[in-house]
């Protein structure tokens, strides 16, 4: 395993590496990107950070390696300081370095520029995201293009069903509020009441007829009773007198 490779590691485990006379990496949280190159769309992961420090000292990533090399501190040491070394003439003369593992150093008018790698991350804001590539996109979008119509024909199918059962229930519904009475047909109170408005609303020939006949019996009545009286009011000739005059 190369001087990189145990950099990364001790990254990952630890978040932050200080490598003597040369800088310190670090992690740090990256939105997702679109890449170019393959023209895919590369989810939020964390990429690595580098701060360049020619003077800076720590003995922490030389025990690390030597732990994992199963060597001496002192070994472990001079091999990273050989590795780093040849880092810093490379970039000098060719003011650009790519590390593996890590990223590349770009020089441009005496200031450095870092383009750090990406790498998983097992952190829970990241967790089921992955890279997703514009080309499956668009395969998969021309794969449906053929189930397309299909699905518009079981789409209307069910359109039309739903229609069919829905137009009559509105129209009950409509005239359930609007006219109950052409459903449920009028009231039995309703029914009285209309009967007998309508026989209030008939002309009254036939009682006018009975009163008028009760009243020429009426007046008939009375006028035999006036007859009778009249006849019986009249004086009665006497038989004798009669008789009286006969006789002279």
């Amino acid at each position: 395993m190369n001087i990189s490779a145990y950099i990364l590691e001790y990254l990952k485990q630890f978040g932050t590496v200080t490598v003597p006379e040369f800088g310190v990496f670090s992690l740090e949280n990256s939105k997702a990107i679109i890449n170019s190159e393959n023209g895919s769309i590369l989810p939020p992961a964390r990429k690595i950070a580098f701060v360049p420090d020619y003077e800076i000292q720590s003995d922490e990533l030389i025990s690390f390696i030597a732990e994992q090399k199963q060597m001496s501190f002192e070994a472990s040491k001079s091999d990273l300081k050989i590795q780093t070394d040849f880092w810093k003439k490379k970039l000098q003369a060719d003011q650009f370095l790519e590390i593996p593992n890590l990223g590349k150093i770009v020089i441009e008018d005496s200031e450095f520029h870092f383009n750090g790698n990406r790498i998983e991350s097992g952190h829970p804001d990241f967790y089921g995201l992955e890279e997703i590539k514009i080309s499956d996109i668009k395969n998969k979008e021309k794969s449906g293009m053929s189930e397309k119509p299909q699905q518009e024909y079981k789409l209307w199918k069910s359109f039309v069903w739903i229609l069919l059962i829905i137009l009559p229930v509105g129209v009950i519904a409509y005239l359930g509020i609007t006219d109950p009475e052409v459903l449920f047909g009028k009231p039995s109170f309703q029914k009285e009441k209309d009967s007998i408005k309508a026989e209030l609303s008939k002309p009254k020939v036939v009682e006018i007829d009975t009163i008028k006949l009760e009243m020429d019996s009426t007046m008939m009545k009375i006028a035999d009773s006036l007859k009778k009286d009249s006849i019986s009011k009249v004086p009665a000739i006497s038989n004798k007198n009669t008789k009286n005059k006969w006789q002279k």
